[in-house]
């Protein structure tokens, strides 16, 4: 009994139960009407960094830095007008996250990751091909537990749904899975069978997102572009993960004509060639334009508010911004009826809303990302991450309360792997 509650309160229990939960972060734990929940990761973090050693790297004094300098915000902010709570805490999930999991990557267990992929690839199967009773019970479970559920089966445009509100949220699993079996292999665990069906799940998900981002970390881990010589030095095995890499870019459009990504790049394509105008291109590609449009709005808020509207504020205030660009906005498939009735909005992405937020003081955290992402790595996962990072954190998409972009930073910044 004492060696099994020994095991169970063992960091390396901690950690795995923390990546599980991670892997379902969309699904409900309290019914109130936000995405994602991570109240156990987010407050288990804490424990785990009060009464658990944390090695701090020069780097890591920065990402210190900019908590000190959140936290400082948020008191004034919370004195003054008793707001920012919320936003305070969710901002913190991310640095929290990566904090426990950096330098712990090396604890992953190989079964649990496989286990993942089945069940992710059990339940794509149950839904690509509704079969009988088992496809009742996930669209019952969906119905309790996933936020926007009416997505689970796709359609012609969007494939299916995996535990998540929507087919494109899979795009930050799909890149957390595949480099966790990477640094499992590492230990000479055996993953290819894994990889290839996770890459078979991210061919139904039918996801623009989804398949740039796997593309990209594929091409990133099997081609290094550092020099022409190691360009060529290519395995059998890795030529097949390169061919699946171009193949999942270019697979839309071959197979799937209506899909999302296809759509995309039709969209872009039929813009440029025709020489029209990039607003024009903004009215058409309308989802997409969505997150580059309210990211934008969220940098260049430093403009009107030098230091921020306040934590949770840039959402209530991104009209004002918004309003220099009136026609577009005004016009927007998915923005017009939220910007003309000033209704909240948040950006896309961690960075964009806290640059909207706190404005300038949000600087020592771009300072960590720039150290982060610039260091010299010879190691393909690492490698694989950067662009990923840098497109989920500041460019493109990802919640602010999504832990995933901050464990694959931590994973990027630690000194161990195995």
């Amino acid at each position: 009994m004492k060696e099994t509650v020994k095991y169970l309160l063992s960091e390396k229990s901690i950690i795995n139960l923390l990546l599980l939960l991670v892997f379902f972060l969309y699904v409900k734990k309290l019914p109130i009407d936000i995405e994602t929940q991570p109240f156990i990761l987010f407050f288990t973090s804490i424990i785990l960094i009060l009464f658990t050693k944390i090695n701090i790297s020069k780097t890591d004094y920065w990402l210190v830095f900019y908590v000190l300098v959140l936290t400082m915000y948020f008191v004034v902010q919370f004195i003054i007008k008793q707001t920012g709570l919320i936003a305070y805490l969710t901002f913190l999930v991310g640095p929290l996250a990566y904090l426990v999991f950096k330098n712990k990557v090396h604890l992953f267990s190989g079964k649990l990751i496989k286990w993942i992929i089945v069940i992710y690839a059990t339940v794509a199967v149950i839904i690509f091909f509704k079969i009988p009773l088992f496809y009742e019970i996930v669209k019952f479970f969906y119905s309790f537990f996933i936020p926007r559920s009416g997505w689970m089966d796709g359609s012609e445009i969007r494939g299916i749904t995996l535990f998540a509100p929507e087919p494109s949220y899979f795009a930050f699993f799909s890149v957390l899975l595949l480099a966790c079996l990477d640094i499992v292999s590492l230990r000479g665990v055996k993953v290819f069978k894994y990889k290839a069906v996770l890459v078979a799940i991210v061919i139904i998900s039918k996801s623009a997102l989804v398949f740039i981002y796997t593309g990209f970390y594929l091409l990133f881990f099997y081609l290094d572009f550092g020099s022409i010589k190691s360009f060529f030095k290519v395995r059998s095995r890795k030529i097949i993960f390169i061919t699946v890499s171009v193949v999942i870019l270019i697979l839309p459009f071959l197979l799937f004509e209506q899909s999302r990504i296809a759509q995309v790049f039709t969209n872009i394509y039929q813009n440029l060639t025709n020489k029209e105008s990039f607003e024009k291109l903004l009215l058409t590609e309308v989802s997409g334009s969505t997150r580059f449009i309210m990211n934008t709005l969220g940098y260049i808020s430093v403009e009107d508010a030098p230091f921020g509207w306040g934590l949770g504020e840039f959402q209530n205030n991104y009209h004002i911004v918004g309003h220099k660009f009136h026609s577009l906005m005004s016009q927007h498939g998915e923005l017009s009826y939220d910007y003309l009735n000033k209704l909240p909005l948040k950006a896309q992405t961690y960075l964009a809303n806290l640059v909207g937020d706190i404005g300038v003081f949000s600087l020592p955290l771009f300072l960590f990302l720039f150290l982060s992402l610039f260091q010299q790595t010879n190691n393909q996962i690492k490698r694989a991450l950067k662009l990923l990072i840098l497109l989920m954190l500041v460019f493109v998409q990802a919640q602010i309360s999504n832990p995933v972009p901050w464990i694959l930073l931590a994973i990027l910044n630690s000194k161990r792997l195995t």
